[in-house]
């Protein structure tokens, strides 16, 4: 088998996976608390290679390589993305990986198809969070907007009656006018300016 010799000494083909055999030791002693470092020391494998399989481990479940080469199979179906959907709803604080396991045992999923914890979350951010954006528009568009407040008349601290009103004595009576007094206020005293009738006693 031709290949390429890594700092290490290992031996590795460009391109192409680790044997499964390999890999599958690579979790045995991860499970058995040795560090990636000294993973990467013992079995002559580089240190982004043994992190990048205890990844996807720790995610998926499984040590299997993904596909060389084309697009990986579509695993959020609309069934995966309803039930996304309904936990979230029962309980809006859920975390991506509790869905990711409720997924699992619920039977939704099986370890083959089960949507990466990265995956839920772009479900999560994209699909789930538009809707719920979408609904909150529609939701705002139906509700009754609120009567716009009168608005205040022009110099309301006078008050302007248009009711018609007796003349005062000694002033005459024009036919076909209706007699309007307005109350303007003087300039010489406080109480004018301010628009306050003070109505004395005669």
């Amino acid at each position: 088998l031709f290949g390429e010799v890594n700092q290490l000494g290992g031996v590795f083909v460009n391109g192409r996976p680790l044997p499964n055999a390999i890999r599958l030791r690579i979790v045995e002693l991860a499970q058995l608390g040795i560090r990636p470092c000294d993973i990467s020391r013992q079995l002559r494998v580089s240190h982004g290679c043994v992190s990048k399989i205890l990844a996807r481990y720790n995610e998926t479940g499984s040590i299997l390589p993904g596909a060389i080469g084309g697009s990986k199979p579509r695993v959020t179906t609309p069934t995966v993305v309803k039930h996304i959907r309904t936990y979230k709803q029962r309980d809006p604080g859920i975390f991506a990986w509790e869905i990711r396991d409720r997924l699992l045992a619920d039977g939704v999923c099986d370890k083959f198809n089960l949507p990466s914890v990265s995956s839920i979350s772009r479900i999560l951010r994209n699909k789930i969070g538009n809707l719920s954006q979408q609904g909150q528009y529609e939701s705002g568009k139906q509700a009754p907007h609120p009567p716009p407040q009168p608005a205040l008349p022009y110099n309301h601290l006078y008050s302007y009656p248009t009711s018609k009103v007796p003349n005062p004595p000694g002033m005459p009576t024009l036919p076909g006018h209706m007699a309007m007094h307005r109350i303007w206020p003087s300039s010489h005293s406080v109480t004018d300016i301010l628009g306050i009738n003070i109505q004395l006693d005669q």
